[in-house]
């Protein structure tokens, strides 16, 4: 597992991406798996409430896991190249 930073600049550059793949409506528009356990079903508002979440929640380490939920899916979308469709 990689290990991740919390501090503002990696928070905000997390963020900053989120927010581009939201404006530029890339995201995937059907299910997208991230492991066994985590299916999104509206990447969408999956994004929304991420950045909503974070954007308030940053500093709070109880939102840790919530930040690495984030860098997971992109580091599983940027895995699937450049068909975002699955």
């Amino acid at each position: 597992m990689e290990l991740h930073s919390y501090d503002e600049e990696s928070v905000k550059g997390l963020l900053d991406w989120a927010q581009d793949l939201l404006d530029s409506q890339k995201y995937p528009t059907g299910k997208f798996t991230m492991n066994k356990c985590t299916v999104i079903l509206d990447c969408k508002h999956f994004l929304v409430s991420m950045i909503a979440m974070i954007t308030r929640n940053w500093e709070n380490p109880t939102f840790h896991p919530t930040i690495e939920e984030l860098w997971e899916f992109r580091k599983q979308y940027e895995s699937i190249g450049t068909n975002p469709e699955e």
